[in-house]
């Protein structure tokens, strides 16, 4: 993995280049932006960058020796990336991962430990954690990753170098899609304006073909709540398989009534995602009220937010539809 494969990150990823080039690497380091921006490509960068071998490198990995190859496959014995089990990760794997730490590296000089969903520190683990952020093993690096600084404990964020990772802007993001991806025009802007500025959610989406179906979940959401409805019937787990799909569900209902909050206080649709439902983003604009629009569009950002976090889904659903389809 190289850092040149990374796109609209170059602040970051020259922040890290320098710390690098200058001998300068600090001990810790949070990752901070949306999913999907490059953040853990940008880790799988920077710890290959550490592992090369190559003696004549400057601010890249070399992507060709031993140590390149097992890093960007998951395999060097000294880059570790511990995820969670289950909700959380688990005390026992961050005091096996800050051990291994501790020790001299089996094949480079340089160790590192990624934690890709920080987020998911408990307490526990947290503090498990902490030993190692207050007296650093010699060459090594620990880096987190969380969409938010508020997504960790504070005593771990103030002992780690914050990098921030910028969101790409819609039109940015519709070019690359185009461009590199080539994704059709139509489907391109959909995608730009629904993914947050996520290259990765975007091409997430595409994927699962959701410009396609957008209109499908859109009219059995105005059919009083069937496509919530048809979640609610599953079993947890069935919803916990499906997870991916009432996410997508969810962001098509945000971009609908994210359309229907422009209508209203602009009067105008050039401006709509949804640009093929204009009459009838207009017609909802005239039926609900400003803090009708508000409300729904809060309840389907904290029910996607629970339900990232595996709160309880049933409950986060059952809430959001009664927000829904309350009038």
């Amino acid at each position: 993995m190289s850092f040149k494969e990374i796109i609209g990150q170059e602040s970051a990823i020259a922040l890290l280049k320098r710390s690098f080039s200058i001998r300068r690497v600090a001990h810790a380091y949070v990752f901070l932006g949306p999913e999907g921006i490059g953040k853990k490509k940008t880790a799988l960068s920077f710890t290959s960058l550490l592992a090369c071998e190559d003696t004549q490198k400057t601010d890249e990995a070399c992507g060709r020796c031993p140590s390149c190859l097992k890093a960007s496959s998951g395999a060097h014995p000294d880059i570790q990336w511990v995820y969670p089990d289950g909700q959380f990760v688990k005390i026992d794997a961050i005091r096996e991962a800050c051990r291994r730490l501790s020790l001299k590296g089996f094949e480079s000089s340089f160790k590192a430990l990624v934690i890709p969903e920080a987020g998911a520190l408990n307490e526990e683990s947290s503090n498990a954690l902490l030993k190692t952020l207050e007296e650093p093993s010699r060459d090594s690096v620990i880096i987190l990753i969380a969409p938010s600084i508020k997504s960790i404990l504070p005593t771990i964020a103030s002992r780690c170098q914050r990098v921030a990772f910028a969101s790409l802007n819609p039109g940015a993001l519709f070019k690359i899609l185009q461009d590199k991806f080539e994704v059709g025009r139509q489907e391109a802007g959909y995608l730009a304006g629904i993914s947050c500025g996520s290259l990765g959610l975007a091409l997430h989406y595409h994927q699962k073909q959701l410009f396609a179906r957008k209109d499908k979940i859109i009219d059995d959401a105005l059919n009083a709540g069937l496509r919530l409805d048809a979640f609610l019937d599953l079993s947890k787990h069935e919803r916990t398989q499906k997870k991916d799909l009432i996410e997508e569900v969810l962001a098509v209902l945000s971009s609908w009534f994210r359309d229907i909050f422009i209508v209203q206080v602009s009067g105008q649709s050039d401006n709509c995602i949804n640009a093929g439902r204009k009459d009838d983003i207009m017609r909802a604009a005239r039926d609900l009220s400003l803090a009708d629009i508000e409300g729904r569009i809060k309840s389907i950002a904290e029910s996607y937010e629970e339900i990232r976090r595996n709160v309880n889904v049933r409950l986060s659903l059952t809430k959001l539809r009664t927000e829904l389809w309350k009038h």
